[in-house]
């Protein structure tokens, strides 16, 4: 029998979200030095390691969450802001502390398989879209697919590129949509401010 979520009669259910007692504590003290008590630690998808999502963390102050965040709640008063777009690939996922740095990540399980619209995407990347941007010293790679959104990386002659955004928008979004309807969307996760002619600025201390 299909649950209500599979009948779309209410909202998919958070992910679940472990959160270690080194973690636990870790989040408490960089709350307690920065002042900010109640500051929620929002995740931000960084890219993939062997197969692995990477996440960055920082504090957000209630009131900043952003329309595309999960409000995911965890031990001690915690609360997590993930991107929606990887609801599917977060649930389990244990948020741990380094011992000797102090340094959050978060430990996702690695897929044992790609799904099969993932395997095709990555085809299509690799046969179509990366030939043409590797004669720029480029590529593109698919980080996944979850809910229905491809979420992208670029990397090299990509990373920094002012055109970055006018190939993301006019060439793999149109290219991936067209060929495959039920991508709703492509998402771009790369750190555009660490190419070598950044287009997105880091911000000033």
């Amino acid at each position: 029998m299909a649950d209500a979520d599979d009948r779309g009669e209410g909202p998919p259910a958070l992910p679940g979200i472990e959160t270690s007692p080194l973690a636990a504590r870790r989040i408490s003290e960089v709350r307690t030095r920065a002042r900010r008590p109640d500051a929620w630690v929002r995740m931000t998808l960084a890219g993939r390691r062997e197969g692995r999502l990477v996440f960055t963390f920082d504090l957000a102050d209630p009131g900043e969450e952003r329309p595309d965040e999960l409000q995911i709640p965890g031990p001690d008063g915690i609360r997590y802001l993930v991107p929606a777009h990887v609801r599917g690939s977060l649930d389990g996922v244990l948020i741990d502390a380094d011992p000797s740095t102090g340094a959050l990540r978060a430990e996702t399980r690695a897929p044992a398989a790609a799904s099969p619209i993932a395997r095709q995407v990555q085809a299509l990347l690799d046969e179509e879209i990366n030939p043409a941007v590797a004669m720029h010293g480029g590529y593109i790679e698919l980080i996944e697919v979850s809910d229905g959104v491809a979420i992208v990386e670029m990397g090299g002659g990509c990373q920094g590129c002012g055109l970055a955004e006018v190939t993301l928008s006019q060439g793999v979004r149109t290219a991936i949509q067209e060929r495959f309807p039920e991508i709703t969307d492509v998402v771009d996760v790369t750190d555009h401010a660490q190419g070598a002619s950044p287009y997105y600025q880091a911000a000033k201390k």
